[in-house]
């Protein structure tokens, strides 16, 4: 049966809802790849399919391109390369209005009474009892080219947290601005400029607040971690000579810039 103007393009905005709906959904659920990963993908490949019309999208795989948060198609044969570099299945959450970025779990499973006791959990309303955020398993995935991957976040850190030892805050900079594939045990291909110093609340994202020295999720796989302060790129507003730093033991404060700290650089990234 014809159908009006109107009823046509009102059926084209049904679809593009529904097709932004379920690029949403991908976004947001924790893929791998896999026969798993790319059966749901293909629900946001299908959805392209109006009226009969093939819209093109049946023969790419849709990515986050991490280095610049743009979302990007590729063929099959393409995705593990890209995969391999930081990028993640799916369309980056930006694109995605009204989406908002989930709170990830602190890692916290105990409970302690005001004078440090430990406590049964049931009933107090603490962090150990609500456990409230999002999480993933595997937290981290060793990419075996001198990177680690943070699965909750899309960050790509250096596996090696301790390459350059301890500098002052604009050497910590420079050795993560000048850092490339050759360098502290990286086989990824990288080039200067790729790597940075991590901003504060970057570092923060690492902290597992159930572990100390390091606090970090357990059986995670980095190499040389160290259980003391480690320079971000924030610089504190109050004080411009001072930095923020996070300490692996879950402490974040600043510290005047010409003290020493340690540098565990960072790529990726939205």
């Amino acid at each position: 049966m014809a159908y009006t103007k109107t009823e046509g393009v009102m059926r084209r905005e049904r679809n593009n809802l529904f097709l932004l709906f379920m690029v949403c959904l991908v976004a947001a659920m924790p893929l791998t790849w896999g026969a798993g990963g790319l059966k749901v993908l293909n629900l946001v490949e299908s959805a392209s399919v109006t009226d009969g019309v093939d819209k093109g999208l049946s023969a790419k795989v849709t990515l986050c391109h991490t280095a610049d948060a743009q979302t990007i198609m590729v063929g099959e044969a393409a995705v593990a390369a890209h995969l391999a570099h930081g990028d993640s299945l799916g369309a980056c959450p930006q694109a995605c209005a009204g989406v908002p970025s989930a709170v990830p779990k602190t890692g916290q499973t105990g409970c302690w009474d005001a004078n440090g006791a430990p406590i049964d959990c049931a009933g107090t309303g603490q962090d150990g009892e609500l456990q409230r955020g999002v999480s993933v398993s595997p937290r981290f995935t060793d990419n075996a080219d001198g990177t680690v991957k943070d699965n909750l976040t899309g960050l790509i850190w250096l596996k090696n947290a301790n390459c350059f030892g301890s500098q002052t805050w604009t050497d910590a900079l420079t050795a993560s601005n000048t850092l490339a594939s050759g360098s502290c045990g990286l086989t990824d291909g990288s080039v200067a400029g790729a790597w940075r110093l991590p901003n504060v609340r970057e570092l923060e994202s690492l902290i597992d607040f159930g572990q100390l020295f390091p606090s970090l999720s357990p059986g995670h796989p980095f190499t040389e971690v160290q259980p003391y302060d480690y320079w971000s790129s924030t610089t504190s507003v109050f004080l411009p000579n001072y930095a923020w730093i996070v300490t692996l033991d879950g402490g974040t404060f600043n510290l005047d810039k010409t003290w020493s700290n340690w540098v565990w650089p960072v790529r990726g990234g939205r």
